[in-house]
């Protein structure tokens, strides 16, 4: 069984090759040139190229997908979610297209660190479960998932048109932090809060997925584009507030900062599954 994934899920390069999956790079477009996510651009070179540049983001390279789909090997593709990117509408497409019966497609309803968990489990449960029991398994750890995300420049998720109405408003308050989180489906971005310090943000945050039974049967991720110093802020401040809880920082990638804009900080957790 291979297991399928895009960069969407923080899997970098050396990575992916210690988890012997394959990687499907998302997309950056900057003054008119495309990059491959991890592959050819890196985020510290990403975010000074766009302090003159707006840059756009798109899925991966259907060549790439095809050549992955032609393998004759069963194999699972944990997609990022539906909504937020067009890699699993995309994938879908060339699954019908191929008429190719052994890859499975899964839209993991989520992205970046809760993907990564996702892509992690698939791997570790592949040499003793068939994809149907991954999946099942998979379903049950994203029945108890949830993304927050706290951007310092606005523009960035107004102009890739994933705010929901409500959520785009929050551009209109000055020396504010606004504060969204995924809609029901996990298509949209929508409010959450609002909050004057990066503190106070975080215990919005944290205090909500407490409301929300999360504890150490539970993982957290916390990532951020190039703003260590909030994310360690962030991560104090849940050790805090929920014991023994494990988590893992991460940095974003090239296109999750085309989505979050530079010094983004996010805030996710998914129920574990630690069995066999």
């Amino acid at each position: 069984m291979r297991i399928i994934t895009d960069s969407g899920s923080l899997i970098s390069l050396e990575d992916a090759k210690k988890l012997n999956i394959s990687l499907l790079p998302l997309q950056v477009e900057i003054n008119g040139k495309n990059f491959r996510d991890y592959f050819e651009i890196s985020t510290e070179t990403f975010v000074e190229m766009i302090k003159t540049a707006v840059p756009n983001s798109s899925q991966p390279a259907i060549g790439e997908v095809m050549v992955e789909y032609e393998k004759p090997e069963e194999a699972l593709h944990i997609a990022m979610t539906k909504g937020l990117s067009s890699t699993y509408n995309s994938a879908m497409g060339i699954l019908s297209q191929m008429n190719v019966k052994h890859i499975t497609l899964f839209n993991s309803r989520t992205l970046a660190g809760t993907q990564k968990y996702l892509v992690e489990l698939a791997v570790r449960l592949s040499s003793k479960h068939t994809i149907n029991e991954i999946v099942d398994r998979m379903e049950k750890c994203v029945s108890e998932c949830q993304s927050y995300l706290v951007p310092i420049d606005f523009n960035f998720l107004k102009r890739n048109g994933r705010l929901s109405p409500m959520a785009a408003s929050l551009s209109g308050f000055l020396h504010i932090k606004p504060i969204v989180t995924q809609t029901e489906g996990s298509e949209k971005l929508e409010k959450f809060g609002v909050a004057r310090t990066w503190h106070i943000a975080a215990d919005q945050i944290i205090d909500f997925m407490i409301k929300r039974g999360v504890s150490a049967k539970h993982k957290i991720y916390v990532s951020h584009a190039l703003n260590q110093d909030v994310a360690n802020l962030m991560i104090q401040r849940i050790k805090e507030k929920i014991a023994s809880i494990e988590i893992e920082c991460l940095a974003l990638s090239p296109v999750m900062v085309t989505q979050g804009g530079p010094g983004c900080v996010a805030v996710q957790y998914i129920l574990r599954d630690d069995e066999e």
